[in-house]
């Protein structure tokens, strides 16, 4: 009778080892939110460039005022 309590005891200690394996998984889990929150900056550097393409045009427009301006100087010469 004193023989069966110890195979009882044995039972106990292996069904308590299987929660540390369970608590594993969850590291990996928090891992991929790291990865997605890595994208955001790469989209939010796509905007200054766009911006960049505004200066570029309102230089065109000096540019033409001044052709203009040569054509009626040399009209009352002729």
């Amino acid at each position: 009778m004193s023989y069966q309590l110890s195979v009882i005891s044995y039972q106990l200690s292996v069904t308590s080892y299987q929660l540390p394996v369970i608590s594993y998984q969850l590291p990996v889990t928090s891992y991929q939110l790291s990865v997605t929150s890595y994208q955001l900056p790469v989209t939010s550097y796509q905007l200054p460039v766009t911006s960049y393409q505004l200066p570029v045009t309102s230089y065109q427009l000096p540019v033409t005022s001044s052709l203009i301006t040569d054509q009626s100087s040399l009209t009352p010469v002729y």
